[in-house]
């Protein structure tokens, strides 16, 4: 009896035409919004306009109590409790603050731009036939090591921006100076896990291309 046949994926040109557009598209959002974060910056856009980006999030130390919201519970078997965070909302910054606020934002549209860009280009060489060439093994681990250093040093980036900003406002021994999540939910934890893994891609685009080479070397 033969052997059931595997249905095999076709990747088509509509499929590579498709998903540069999304690419574009990402592309295009994220420029959009690094040059949205300039001008706030400068400030060409006032604050009101983008409040988000007015605000940080600190951890306090177990000194500060924890609030608790005056909330009605329609059940005794549940409790509130309050967090150990809260948001500092600065009302009218001048340049350097605004700096400061949007930091982490632009560092993370910068890390945006630079990984979707280089997957556009290697997507792009699909359309020659032959993804395995030097410059794609480059352009891999290029975005492997970026989102690999990246998911590392923007939440150092985030923290040294917020301690700038909070360090003349409010008590040092009342505020964590660093505070992280290692979860394997967290940013840090899963921006390294997928770091290893387009390290891993990179290197079997490297071996290909190797291939490739011995192949063409040998006609």
């Amino acid at each position: 009896m033969p052997s059931p046949r595997r249905p095999r994926i076709r990747w088509t040109r509509a499929d590579s035409l498709l998903l540069q557009g999304t690419l574009f598209l990402v592309l295009l959002l994220l420029t959009l919004s690094f040059g949205a974060t300039v001008l706030w910056i400068l400030p060409v856009i006032s604050v009101g306009a983008m409040e988000w980006m007015n605000q940080i999030t600190v951890h306090h130390t177990s000194e500060v109590a924890r609030a608790v919201p005056d909330l009605t519970l329609l059940s005794e078997d549940v409790s509130v409790r309050g967090t150990d965070t809260l948001v500092l909302v600065f009302e009218n910054p001048d340049t350097l603050e605004r700096l400061l606020l949007a930091l982490p934002a632009l560092a993370q549209q910068a890390l945006g731009l630079f990984v979707v860009y280089l997957v556009l280009r290697v997507l792009q060489s699909l359309g020659t036939g032959d993804p395995f060439v030097p410059a794609n093994v480059r352009r891999v681990y290029a975005v492997a090591f970026a989102v690999l250093f990246g998911s590392l040093l923007l939440p150092m980036v985030e923290s040294i921006a917020n301690t700038a900003l909070w360090a003349d406002r409010v008590p040092f021994d009342e505020v964590a100076l660093l505070a992280f999540d290692l979860g394997m939910g967290s940013g840090p934890v899963a921006g390294v896990l997928v770091g290893l893994l387009l390290a891993s891609l990179a290197e079997v685009f490297r071996r290909g291309s190797r291939m490739r080479e011995d192949v063409e070397g040998l006609v």
